[in-house]
């Protein structure tokens, strides 16, 4: 980030700014709360080390990003990604460098090929996802809820973050405490649900990911199987060409209310469902762009709200699983509440409201 970035930031001029990086001056310790927190989105200790600490590269969590396309994302993504990190580091600290789940879903397919067809059926039984739960689901929020859920009982931190138009989510590989990353700003959990599993399907791959525009279309082999990965998760191959629907239809071309039909029982959109139809040669690539381009032109555009509940919204992004944590190693001991309060981005006193929350 740029100097006069970090000045409109903190609401402060150029020369303040460069003479706090040359030593002439020194923030204050409120200054510099602001600078970690809200700024860089480090821990504040960072700021007293020697040294910066070392940071995960980028390049190498996004490998199948070209690096000119990586040079291209923004540097508000950046910050965004940072923070990621920060919440890793977190974990780590906490559970000792060692994941508490005793066999978590990314080692069990740690040895995953692209051409593993299985896969999917396999994952899904994992994460008790089927069609009768899927249809009793009141609609893809319920279904985001329960699918994240699943994730991070199975090893996996599940964080949302306002990434705006950026990208609509992104992973961050590690050992032993991976995360995965959804864009809260989505218009709905139908894309977040594809999301959730087209980076899942990157750690599995040992890698990292970003979804965005160009990772959608790209002809990367791995973004290819992340696609097809995720499609297969939400929706099983047997199930959908075992429906009425499905077999019922004898052209290629496909109405829009037997798509909202099977988009409804898999909680997806139609384009997953058609996409998959697209995979399973019941429709052609002319038929599925033209519909592609269709719905995009009629995307609905979010309407900017009053921001909500605070602590409802804060809750959201850190997900019950990670916040109840922090508050458990708060009331053992293990932790002080002003770390608390660091690591869930809240003041002391506002602890309280998230804790009615989560525990009501």
């Amino acid at each position: 980030m740029s100097i006069p970035e970090v000045a409109k930031k903190l609401d402060k001029d150029i020369y303040t700014i460069t003479n706090w990086e040359k030593g002439i001056e020194l923030p204050s310790l409120a200054q510099l709360e602001r600078l970690a927190y809200i700024v860089y989105k480090v821990p504040l200790a960072v700021f007293f080390l020697p040294e910066p600490p070392e940071e995960p590269s980028i390049n190498r969590q996004f490998r199948t990003i070209p690096e000119q396309e990586i040079t291209l994302l923004p540097s508000a993504l950046m910050l965004k990604v940072k923070e990621g990190q920060y919440y890793q580091e977190v974990l780590k600290d906490l559970f000792n460098g060692k994941n508490p789940v005793t066999n978590p879903i990314f080692k069990k397919y740690s040895n995953i090929q692209l051409d593993s067809n299985n896969v999917a059926d396999s994952i899904r039984k994992d994460l008790r996802i089927n069609r009768q739960i899927q249809s009793s689901f009141k609609d893809t929020t319920e279904a985001f809820k329960y699918y994240r859920e699943q994730l991070e009982n199975a090893g996996i931190f599940v964080f949302q973050q306002t990434l705006k138009k950026y990208c609509r989510g992104y992973s961050l590989y590690d050992e032993e405490f991976p995360i995965i990353v959804l864009n809260s700003s989505e218009i709905s959990d139908t894309g977040k649900n594809f999301t959730l599993f087209h980076e899942l399907s990157h750690l599995l791959l040992n890698m990292g990911g970003l979804t965005n525009d160009y990772t959608y279309q790209s002809n990367n082999h791995e973004e290819i199987f992340c696609n097809k990965l995720s499609s297969n998760i939400l929706v099983d191959n047997d199930e959908l060409l075992e429906d009425n629907l499905i077999r019922s239809n004898n052209s290629i071309e496909w109405s829009d209310k037997i798509l909202k039909k099977l988009a409804h029982d898999f909680k997806v959109s139609q384009e997953v469902v058609l996409r998959k139809l697209l995979d399973l040669d019941l429709t052609t690539s002319k038929f599925y762009n033209l519909k592609r381009e269709d719905w995009i032109q009629k995307l609905p555009i979010k309407k900017k709200g009053s921001g909500g509940d605070f602590y409802r919204n804060k809750l959201s992004k850190l997900g019950n699983h990670y916040t109840i944590i922090i508050l458990s190693n708060l009331y053992n001991g293990r932790i002080n509440p002003y770390q608390a309060s660091e690591y869930l981005g809240l003041k002391i006193n506002q602890i309280p409201q998230i804790e009615r929350l989560v525990f009501k």
